[in-house]
């Protein structure tokens, strides 16, 4: 029977697993993938939400340097960016 060795990042320790805890172990590898695919598309209406937000910003008229009332984040946000920033309502309260 084939044994796979598996190190945990981060651990100094490695583990030698039979194929059916790597047959297990890649339900979860699976299910992960699926995630970071939603999470992809979900970045990118971030994305494209964050970047129609300076577009109307832009619309206003331009001034020099003062307090800001909001920041607009860039458009290219990641997505830790984003839970942080628009967490709850978002930057623009009510």
């Amino acid at each position: 029977m084939a044994t796979y060795v598996v190190r945990l990042l981060g651990e100094s320790e490695q583990y030698e697993i039979s194929q059916e805890l790597l047959d297990e172990m890649n339900v979860h590898d699976n299910k992960i993938a699926e995630y970071v695919k939603k999470a992809d598309i979900l970045l990118a209406k971030i994305r494209k939400e964050t970047e129609k937000m300076q577009e109307i910003a832009k619309k206003g008229k331009a001034v020099n340097f003062r307090k800001s009332d909001y920041v607009i984040p860039l458009k290219d946000i990641t997505l830790d960016e984003a839970m942080e920033i628009f967490e709850g309502e978002g930057i623009i309260k009510g």
